[in-house]
């Protein structure tokens, strides 16, 4: 063990927090100022005590990944074996999957003479034969990806000599190289992943609801805060109406968002895609509300009175804090359609909207 290594405050080597900055704005597509990372490695150092400098980048590196917003970089380091093996099941067929791929990735072309079917004569399938275990061993060239057209070759290449069931462990072995490969804290000669960089500061600090990959709040704060949800009451409020409207944006419906000042109340109107905007009444009116006191029944009460004014099927009350106890028995007892989405309800929103194609959550 390097005595030095584990002594030392990772957190105020520059050099380290400039290659972490790099890093993230590579994969992550955001900006980082030095002292939130230095944040970040000084919790990974209490997680993940440093014995060599050889584990540096990799346990900096791949916390620094998780903790901004790619869920899984700290997963990513386990070894493709394991948990192809978990998937599959059957530990030969893993084997052989394995060094199929193997034979592709690291010898393209090359397939050894003694192999009677890809992969049957490698040390690896060996090894299982004659031990009934899989070594939980990493194999780097494994971990580096492949492009989709190869990918789906050498899937395609399986399914015609080993049929189905060694096509569907070949395609494991493959999207658990893809999975590393997209979370790898090794980027060298690798393009940026996003076509701009983001200020992380902006989600606190900026009234735009404009988005480069998105339309009102970009994917690229979905993921932060899904990662960081403790956040959510410190965004800029104009932000947090972003956020509320990118969700039914995606979903569909037609979202006008209001000017953020002097809006009466109304933040968001939303119309199903089957109505004409400001023609047919709204769908729903949405009012947010990023705050941590609880939402009281002044508040409900004017918003059911503006449902009903526009003629709305409903109100939707969007907010970080809970309503008080007045504000539901009020709705209840009055039959108001005002509806309350509150913060476990916008954290099951952000899971849903940080990953692509995902359904939504709609209140009945």
């Amino acid at each position: 063990m390097c005595s030095k290594c584990a002594s030392r405050d990772w957190s105020l080597d520059r050099s380290l927090l400039e290659w972490l900055a790099e890093l993230v704005g590579i994969r992550i597509g955001l900006s980082v100022t030095e002292v939130e990372l230095g944040h970040i490695v000084r919790e990974a150092m209490l997680e993940f005590p440093i014995s060599d400098y050889k584990q540096v980048n990799e346990v900096f590196g791949r916390s620094a990944l998780e903790r901004l917003g790619l869920r899984g970089a700290i997963a990513a380091s386990q070894g493709v074996i394991p948990r192809v093996s978990e998937r599959v099941g059957d530990g030969e067929l893993v084997a052989r999957a394995v060094a199929f791929m193997m034979e592709r990735v690291v010898r393209p072309g090359v397939v050894s003479k003694e192999c009677a079917i890809p992969g049957a004569g490698s040390d690896l399938v060996g090894q299982f034969r004659a031990t009934r275990y899989l070594p939980a061993v990493h194999i780097p060239q494994l971990e580096y990806g492949i492009p989709d057209v190869g990918a789906r070759e050498c899937v395609a290449e399986a399914l015609r000599l080993h049929g189905r069931d060694f096509a569907d462990a070949v395609a494991a072995v493959v999207d658990e190289m893809q999975f590393r490969a997209a979370r790898s804290p090794i980027v060298l000669g690798l393009r940026r992943n996003w076509d701009d960089i983001l200020d992380l500061s902006e989600l606190f600090s900026s009234e735009s609801v404009m988005a480069s990959y998105g339309r009102f709040f970009d994917q690229r704060f979905v993921n932060y805060l899904a990662a960081n949800y403790e956040a959510i009451g410190s965004i800029h409020w104009r932000k947090f109406e972003g956020l509320v409207a990118e969700y039914f944006h995606r979903a569909g419906f037609q979202v006008e968002i209001g000017p953020g000042r002097n809006d009466n109340g109304v933040d968001i109107r939303v119309w199903d895609e089957s109505l004409t905007a400001d023609v047919s009444p709204p769908t729903l009116l949405i009012q947010c509300k990023r705050v941590r006191r609880e939402i009281d029944k002044v508040v409900v009460k004017a918003l059911a009175a503006d449902v009903a004014w526009e003629g709305a099927q409903q109100g939707l009350l969007v907010a970080t804090a809970e309503w008080s106890p007045g504000a539901r028995e009020v709705v209840r007892s009055r039959s108001y359609q005002v509806t309350e989405v509150n913060r476990v309800a916008l954290q099951m929103w952000l899971e849903e909207m940080r990953v692509a194609g995902s359904g939504m959550w709609y209140p009945a």
